[in-house]
């Protein structure tokens, strides 16, 4: 009696301690794979609470063939979780075209060594999709912007363009193909050198396709200026804007020309990035504040002096144009578009960003007053508010930049007819004519 008693014990604590248990391990995909190609990734946790994961291995099976592409059996003891992520080159392991499947074997720590043998089918998939460039810049500026068109194969699933290391967004549907992509995208202006431009595509398989783009840089030297301050500037304009208490007058407008403008700055771009209107609806260049003058341009790097000694470390780029006419001037939208925001934006004062589809927006600031809310529909023409000197602003006069998707670019080409015309209104033309608008 006693020792049968024991045994139950001793069961009872195996049971507890989950050495004991008849629950396999859970596969969990993060998403199931359907395809396998040449640069596939493969993302799977596999769970188990008692008594823990002891052992895990991955095969693909394709004609009575078992290729083994992972065995993870040193692990720790009582591990509940792990996640994995599998990048598979299906040509590396001599995998055909055709039908296969994934087999995912998790054992636990029990005695009874439970086991999940996860089994799901894929295709393997060696072929790329199709990529024809239709359109794209002969030539282009460190602060430019370009327009690319591109055809692919229905197969896609993440297509762009990529500047040097930046990566950007295209868009199906701009016209009635869906296979037709497009975008407008950035050449930063802080590059003096000429980076590559390539378009591509990626299929569901993993497999991509690039085209490199042919063009001719134009290096555009930009102004270096030297800004006065004053002490009742600093006062007046910079310490309301100081979220700190610095009592040196140079140490509080480095602060606030550096560190509040690097955080308004990416409030601007992370708005500018998220492109809500694919279609342009832009259809000429865009408007100047009327009866202007323009007081800086854009990419200026500006330099600061107070007291007659340069401010170390307080330097910044000028990332749009100012333009100055009379006192609250009326401020019209450039052209139309969706309003993304509106309201105070530190340095940059009371300020309006209007997006005009495939992936271009405008930023109006230093307003003295704001006329549109945000998700109003403005017209070409629309006034939206009034100049002023709300944020750091020396005189009455606004700063307009234009930004693609999330960067700063050269306003001077969308101000300009001839050049919106050409470089990007004809070529959308020929691509609704041929593709359907």
């Amino acid at each position: 009696m006693l020792a049968s008693l024991t045994i139950l014990l001793g069961i009872g604590y195996l049971y507890f301690v989950g050495k004991i248990n008849f629950n396999p391990p859970v596969v969990v995909f993060e998403e199931k794979p359907e395809f396998i190609g040449s640069n596939t990734n493969i993302n799977f946790k596999v769970v188990d609470d008692k008594p823990g994961i002891n052992n895990v291995q991955v095969y693909i099976i394709q004609n009575e063939k078992n290729i083994k592409v992972l065995d993870d059996s040193n692990l720790p003891p009582k591990l509940k979780e792990k996640e994995y992520s599998l990048h598979i080159d299906a040509r590396k392991y001599g995998l055909k075209e055709g039908k296969a499947q994934l087999s995912i074997i998790v054992s636990d720590g029990s005695l009874l060594k439970n086991t999940q043998n996860y089994i799901t089918d894929v295709k393997i998939d060696l072929t790329p999709p199709s990529l024809s460039v239709l359109s794209s810049p002969a030539s282009i500026m460190n602060g430019g912007t370009g327009f690319v068109f591109y055809r692919t194969s229905s197969d896609v699933v993440k297509t762009g363009v990529k500047v040097g290391e930046l990566e950007y967004r295209c868009f199906n549907g701009i016209v009635s193909n869906k296979n037709i992509y497009g975008c407008a995208f950035p050449y930063p202006y802080y590059w003096k050198k000429k980076k590559p431009i390539i378009v591509f595509a990626v299929d569901k398989a993993g497999n991509k396709v690039s085209h490199t783009v042919m063009y001719y840089f134009k290096r555009k030297k930009y102004r270096t200026s030297v800004i006065n301050l004053t002490k009742d500037f600093i006062e007046s304009k910079v310490k309301p804007l100081s979220d700190r208490d610095i009592s040196d007058p140079a140490e509080l407008f480095r602060y606030v020309n550096v560190e509040i403008r690097k955080r308004n700055e990416e409030t601007i771009h992370q708005i500018t990035s998220k492109v809500s209107i694919i279609k342009p609806l832009f259809k000429t260049r865009f408007l100047q504040l009327r009866n202007s003058v323009m007081l800086g341009g854009f990419a200026d790097y500006r330099k600061y002096r107070l007291n007659g000694r340069i401010i170390p470390g307080a330097d910044a780029y000028h990332k749009g144009m100012d333009f100055a006419s009379i006192k609250n001037a009326p401020v019209e939208a450039a052209e139309d578009g969706k309003v993304v925001f509106t309201g105070f934006l530190g340095i940059y004062g009371n300020t309006v960003i209007v997006e005009h589809g495939f992936g271009v927006f405008t930023l109006y600031s230093h307003l003295s007053e704001i006329d549109v809310n945000v998700g109003d529909m403005v017209s070409r023409g629309t006034q939206i508010g009034l100049t002023d000197t709300t944020g750091l602003a020396k005189g009455d006069h606004l700063h307009f930049a234009v930004l693609v998707q999330g960067l700063e670019v050269h306003p001077i080409e969308w101000l300009d007819k001839k050049w919106l015309k050409s470089r990007f209104l004809n070529e959308y033309k020929k691509i609704k004519e041929l593709y359907g608008g």
